[in-house]
């Protein structure tokens, strides 16, 4: 790579460089954006100005890592999310489409002005509840995950985007108390241990296992949730949550074990697979 060249020339080395590696060659305007919060436009207008030679050197660096195979979320220290950019590292995942599907369903199934005490479960980097305070700022938000680590990049990104939401290192309910909550949020562990040899290697060379695996075919955390959501939600609460795609029938039949009363409700992504779940009615 040139020191000489211009933002362009630097973005095109970067994705044919990628390409050339089997790497997505986005990767390449992706880094150049987080890197100096720029839009697509600015990116644009700064297209035929010349790249540092300093900032050169880190560019190629930051390439050669993604072609390594690190998740460029990882490289920059940063990830999208619900047009916010939120601070990641490898103690938390990188937030996905489907979770931001999630944020939506939430948002258009609640009541926006009513003062609903709110619980993220397992919030890892905090993007649900962070982005479920900031669009509703009458809900009272908690963010509780059993890792010490993920709740601290959780609190870097409360201190970025200005919120003060209470947090809690916690295995579930256990240091909950007895609060009841008027919605739980959750995008848990569930991947089953037998489908890690069709995950990508990316994913599991660099994001926390804590977060991705779970036993009983990647339903043992909904097992315990299942088994105590009503003694933590109000008579009126609800609980939505992200699933894996193969999990429709099992989990419909793990609730009706566990809850009775419960109602389910799902929702499928475009190719008609089960990704996320609504529960409520856990009298």
């Amino acid at each position: 790579m040139s020191n000489n060249w211009t933002y362009f020339q630097a973005q095109r080395w970067a994705s044919s460089f990628l390409g050339d590696h089997g790497k997505d060659p986005s990767a390449a305007q992706f880094i150049l954006e987080m890197l100096h919060d720029w839009s697509m436009t600015d990116l644009l207008a700064n297209n035929r100005q010349p790249m540092p030679e300093e900032e050169a050197t880190r560019y190629q660096r930051a390439i050669t890592r993604v072609v390594s195979s690190e998740p460029a979320q990882y490289v920059v220290g940063k990830a999208p999310f619900f047009g916010r950019k939120f601070v990641v590292n490898r103690d938390v995942l990188i937030p996905e489409t489907e979770t931001e599907e999630l944020v939506e369903w939430v948002l258009d199934s609640m009541p926006a002005d009513k003062e609903l005490k709110v619980l993220d479960l397992g919030t890892g980097s905090g993007v649900i509840g962070i982005t479920l305070a900031l669009e509703r700022p009458k809900w009272q938000v908690t963010l509780s995950d059993i890792s010490a680590a993920a709740l601290k990049i959780a609190l870097t990104n409360q201190r970025l985007h200005g919120t003060n939401l209470n947090q809690v290192e916690s295995d579930l309910f256990a240091r909950l108390g007895d609060q009841r909550f008027d919605l739980i949020v959750t995008n848990p562990p569930y991947v089953a241990l037998s489908e890690i040899d069709e995950m990508d290697p990316e994913v599991l060379e660099y994001e926390p296992p804590l977060a991705l695996f779970a036993s009983e075919n990647g339903l043992a955390f909904y097992r315990r949730l299942f088994a105590a959501a009503g003694e933590h939600l109000t008579s009126r609460g609800g609980l939505f949550g992200e699933t894996g795609h193969r999990q429709e029938e099992r989990i419909q039949r793990l609730l009706k074990e566990l809850a009775p009363s419960a109602k389910i409700e799902t929702r499928h992504d475009i190719a008609g697979r089960m990704r996320m779940i609504k529960v409520t009615d856990f009298d």
